[in-house]
């Protein structure tokens, strides 16, 4: 059965450090940098980061490391990190998580959700998969991570979700 919490314990970080290296996507410095967010959320260090987590008969499967946006309008958010053990990849879970997600950023009275990712093509299911999701392509930062690799940014709408607007629809053609 898949769970959700909020609140990370002392022993979430080493597991999240884990969960980022066995993606095979991120190099040794972003792994670190995954560690070391989760444990300065953990030991409240940092009111900054957020993560959401995804238990899977107790055991943390995936995460997602997200925050309000200071330099943007208030209820603006970004996910800094997202990522699924790849022993659970492609079985719903990180669909499930950003579900989740948006539902408790809503809740707050959030407005918008991006997230960024990288070009290359080893990130081609990576930014399909926000796409399915309800993420849209806003804008392209050209030589971002480096000469051959932009920044893709991706944004959701949090204010309508799909039923709303289908209800829009409905009324509209009473």
């Amino acid at each position: 059965m898949l769970t959700f919490r909020n609140k990370l314990n002392h022993t979430d970080p080493e597991t999240i450090r884990k969960i980022a290296a066995s993606t095979g996507f991120f190099d040794k410095s972003d792994v670190e940098v995954n560690y070391t967010l989760a444990k300065n959320v953990a030991f409240n260090f940092d009111e900054n980061h957020e993560f959401l987590l995804a238990e899977f008969d107790g055991n943390v499967v995936a995460y997602a490391c997200f925050g309000e946006l200071n330099d943007a309008r208030d209820g603006t958010y970004e996910i800094f990190w997202l990522s699924t053990h790849n022993t659970f990849r492609g079985c719903g879970i990180g669909r499930t998580l950003i579900n989740k997600l948006v539902e408790e950023l809503r809740s707050r009275g959030a407005m918008r959700l991006y997230l960024k990712t990288d070009s290359k093509a080893q990130y081609a299911p990576t930014r399909n998969f926000y796409e399915s999701c309800g993420f849209t392509k806003q804008a392209v930062l050209k030589g971002y991570y480096d000469d051959s690799d932009d920044c893709c940014i991706y944004a959701m709408d949090l204010k309508h979700s799909y039923d709303d607007s289908n209800a829009e629809y409905q009324e509209a053609a009473e």
